[in-house]
């Protein structure tokens, strides 16, 4: 987000000269802004460190690194896989022709573009290949592929002036199997961003506890995604958090679809959201042993495919960014 530069923040003796008899105690009263980026590693040219497909816990299998001349480079992604029949850990690495490298697994693909590209990344998975051509079952896990990180910094929820993200998406590929059995209110494939918004307070009785808050990029049900503010259910095949998830509907961040195939952009402030993300969790039971927003900071996040039933999807994404802009008081003696 652009603000507007503030006058008051002039070099000292230049202030004092111009403005004569004006204290300095009278400029610490006015905010600076500061700019902090949350991610790095925009273009993933670090690759993933691959997690295994069994949920519960991050193991690491094995890393996709698109550059295989430094064998010293360090991940700064994870790549979750969770419920997949599939690993890209076992995944060579492919240089195509227009200088693109993949990785596949048979259900799975990440493919890395070169430098220069307009296009960083896509993600691909074929559900009809997870789910062996047929219909899944209510209560069936579903395969994931999920770009997920922790933030580089952990910003409080009630000290944030702005949280803007931006991010250029587009739907490469889309093809639904109906076999028998197939529902479409329940046989879908989204592209999700979503954060972590954990209370960090060790004082606090609900120190640890989070809510997820999400930004729907698509969804193959609706032209717009639709709201989703509800727990995280599970079953006994399909373990869940049984966190809150906020997602307050596509259309709070743009009126662009990604069905029709063109380039979706999204750039939007989140700070205000996440505080009605708060506010949405108390007033449906969650969070209730802290309402202090400033107990809670942003943690981490993960970018990606959950696919429920026989789909076929890849989506491309280009300039992610996320940073927090936060209010710092100026004119205080260092």
């Amino acid at each position: 987000m652009n603000h507007m530069p503030q006058l008051l923040c002039l070099p000292g003796f230049f202030a004092m000269w111009l403005f004569g008899a004006i204290s300095l105690s009278a400029f610490a009263q006015h905010p600076a802004r500061s700019s902090l980026p949350l991610l790095d590693d925009l273009r993933f040219e670090r690759g993933f460190k691959v997690w295994s497909p069994v949920p519960g816990k991050k193991t690491e299998q094995a890393k996709i690194v698109p550059n295989e001349d430094d064998p010293s480079v360090i991940p700064a992604w994870g790549l979750a896989q969770w419920h997949s029949r599939f690993t890209l850990a076992n995944a060579e690495r492919e240089l195509l022709p227009d200088g693109r490298i993949r990785f596949r697994d048979g259900a799975k693909a990440v493919t890395f573009f070169p430098p220069g590209h307009d296009i960083d990344i896509s993600f691909a998975l074929n559900g009809s290949t997870e789910y062996r051509g047929k219909a899944s079952k209510r209560g069936d896990p579903w395969p994931h592929l999920l770009a997920d990180r922790k933030l580089l910094a952990h910003p409080n929820v009630g000290e944030m002036a702005s949280l803007p993200l931006r991010i250029r998406y587009r739907l490469k590929k889309a093809e639904v199997l109906r076999p028998d059995g197939f529902d479409p209110r329940r046989h879908t494939a989204q592209f999700v961003f979503y954060l972590t918004v954990q209370n960090r307070n060790r004082q606090s009785d609900g120190f640890g506890d989070y809510y997820w808050f999400g930004v729907p990029l698509y969804d193959a049900r609706y032209r717009i995604p639709k709201a989703h503010k509800a727990v995280d259910k599970g079953s006994d095949r399909k373990p869940a958090t049984g966190k809150f998830i906020f997602n307050p509907g596509g259309e709070r961040y743009t009126a662009q679809s990604a069905h029709d195939g063109d380039w979706v952009k999204i750039n939007k402030d989140l700070a205000s959201l996440i505080r009605e993300g708060l506010e949405t969790a108390w007033e449906n039971g969650f969070l209730q042993d802290s309402r202090n927003p400033a107990d809670y900071r942003l943690m981490a996040m993960n970018t990606g495919w959950e696919v429920t039933g026989p789909l076929d999807v890849e989506m491309e994404l280009a300039e992610l960014r996320l940073s927090v802009v936060t209010a710092e008081e100026t004119g205080r003696d260092k």
